[in-house]
């Protein structure tokens, strides 16, 4: 049998994810540095993780951050030997980036030392626990996600469009909140 939560708790629920948020913004350079990149050189490998290839303008427009963040962020990937500028079959002057096979593996690298200092951090949490919070987090933010401004007609609380255009700085860390489109 499910039960309705009232709006009050939810609300304080969302209080603590947004707190959660805080301190983990704050930490959260340091953790990708002791794992082996800065936190947007993971940002940028992840998301080519995830696409296989993009260019620096639909990489800025999937992170939320300026195309010249990105460049300098895709730049000093291709000097570490970790991604490439690859042709365009749609766009002669506008090159495509991919991560290279050391890319890939420095990024998986990457996630286990992350996984590991997590695990340092936080030793007693229960998995099953985390897994029902990660489930129920996810269908807040699907169920939110589709009552959006843009399901309702553009007059809904949710205006997705500023969330994926907000200017860079605009967050701790530029970083924008996560949609399905950038999380990482």
């Amino acid at each position: 049998m499910t039960t309705v939560c009232p709006g009050e708790r939810l609300h304080d629920l969302f209080r603590e994810v947004f707190a959660l948020r805080d301190l983990l913004a704050l930490g959260m350079d340091a953790v990708h540095e002791r794992s082996g990149l800065r936190t947007p050189q993971v940002r940028a490998a992840d998301l080519l993780g995830r696409l296989d290839s993009a260019t620096v303008p639909d990489m800025a427009a999937a992170l939320g951050l300026s195309r010249q963040c990105v460049q300098v962020v895709c730049n000093e990937l291709r000097d570490m030997g970790l991604a490439a500028f690859v042709d365009n079959p749609r766009h002669k002057r506008s090159k495509r980036m991919v991560l290279t096979d050391a890319g890939r593996d420095r990024l998986a690298a990457v996630r286990k030392n992350e996984a590991a200092i997590i695990t340092g951090l936080l030793p007693d949490c229960d998995g099953a626990a985390v897994g029902d919070a990660l489930s129920l987090l996810r269908s807040i933010r699907i169920a939110l996600y589709d009552r959006s401004e843009k399901a309702l007609g553009g007059d809904g609380p949710f205006p997705l469009s500023r969330l994926r255009h907000r200017p860079a700085g605009k967050t701790p860390h530029g970083h924008p909140s996560h949609t399905a489109a950038n999380s990482s």
